[in-house]
């Protein structure tokens, strides 16, 4: 995937844009900040298909489209999506509140160095 700044992206947008039908990626950026991508429209019913896809498995797992909507608007966490698999599993609540209880008595951990 090739980064553009917005000035290049602008100055040979049609060469671009002929690039993303065929399959190429590209992210537009502005003073180093990522605005958008490029991609071809393919690409994007693929994108498509696939996130209604995991709306209908997640439904069908028994999340509602409540918490699905507020996963997609970027409100809750996508793992969210899988909770209605628990929802009503009592010795689970107590299970994640044991796990929690945990982590909180854990003492920090060191920084990763990479």
């Amino acid at each position: 995937m090739k980064t553009l700044n917005v000035v290049e992206a602008k100055s040979k947008f049609s060469d671009y844009l002929s690039r993303a039908a065929s399959g190429e990626r590209f992210i537009i950026q502005r003073r180093g900040r990522q605005l958008a991508a490029l991609i071809g429209v393919e690409e994007l019913a693929q994108m498509e298909r696939s996130r209604a896809m995991m709306r209908r498995l997640a439904r069908a797992l028994g999340q509602t489209p409540e918490v699905l909507d507020k996963i997609e608007q970027g409100n809750s966490h996508p793992a969210m999506a899988a909770f209605g698999l628990w929802a009503d599993e009592d010795d689970l609540v107590e299970m994640s509140e044991a796990i929690r209880r945990n982590r909180d008595d854990q003492p920090p951990r060191p920084p990763i160095e990479l």
